[in-house]
């Protein structure tokens, strides 16, 4: 490639990025923090994002396994979210920053579970696909570990089953959590999967797929990251779609 090409493919990726990035938020994340021009955002790929938008509803009541900027995201669009969290220093940061509609739950690597939550997991969570990792730490930060987070994943459990529109599964034993989540999710419910791009979760999505969901996936880029993921939502019902049907006003390529 010579030099004018090469100027002329940098001139398409300037574009690219002022027509898709800008209008993304995607500028505004590189810091570390996942936001978009107006404020906090999930950190889920875009395409994810976009939808969820035009999915949910004001009298949601979300579950979060992992905490963050999603959660106080989740805060300004639903009636109640709770998140459970692993990091006591990060779950406290967020809590202080939560609106009253946000709780957020710490339990830590290695507690003990509650009597009612310590037996059914390891008969009906499946473990991750193998090959693990040589590092455990890898393992663990990944979600590929479950053992040592059953009070984690099990705190949804202080819930009705069937409580729940949406469970979001972007934390620490992520089999674990899905299975969780099946249990404690309204039949017409959302499953959102992050990551959902690593094979070392197929037994979770087996899982579900078992129990009656559809996959969707929405691969792109999203907030912070300057590579390609995937968002996958899961679902037992495709009216949840319903409400999407329309497009937005003044969201197209025709400029209006």
């Amino acid at each position: 490639m010579n030099i004018d090409e090469q100027a002329a493919v940098n001139a398409d990726i300037y574009r690219f990025a002022q027509g898709y990035l800008q209008k993304r938020g995607w500028f505004a994340s590189l810091g570390g923090i996942p936001r978009n021009n107006e404020g906090v955002v999930p950190w889920i790929t875009y395409p994810a994002y976009i939808q969820l938008k035009r999915i949910i509803r004001p009298d949601f009541k979300v579950f979060e396994y992992g905490c963050g900027g999603s959660s106080l995201w989740w805060a300004n669009n639903v009636a109640a979210v709770t998140s459970v969290e692993h990091d006591k220093a990060w779950g406290e940061n967020v809590s202080n920053a939560a609106q009253p509609n946000l709780t957020v739950i710490v339990r830590e690597m290695g507690r003990p579970p509650t009597p009612s939550a310590s037996t059914p997991w390891p008969r009906s969570s499946p473990p991750p696909e193998l090959p693990l990792s040589h590092s455990d730490e890898h393992n663990i930060m990944h979600g590929l570990i479950s053992e040592t987070f059953i009070a984690y994943a099990t705190e949804i459990m202080a819930f009705p089953k069937e409580y729940f529109d949406v469970i979001v599964v972007d934390g620490m034993a992520r089999a674990l959590s899905a299975w969780m989540a099946i249990q404690y999710l309204k039949p017409g419910g959302i499953i959102v999967f992050d990551n959902s791009d690593r094979w070392q979760y197929n037994g979770a999505y087996r899982m579900l797929s078992a129990a009656g969901f559809r996959r969707i996936d929405y691969y792109g880029p999203g907030p912070v990251n300057k590579i390609e993921w995937c968002t996958s939502l899961f679902v037992r019902d495709l009216n949840v779609f319903d409400a999407s049907i329309d497009s937005p006003h003044g969201d197209c390529d025709l400029g209006w």
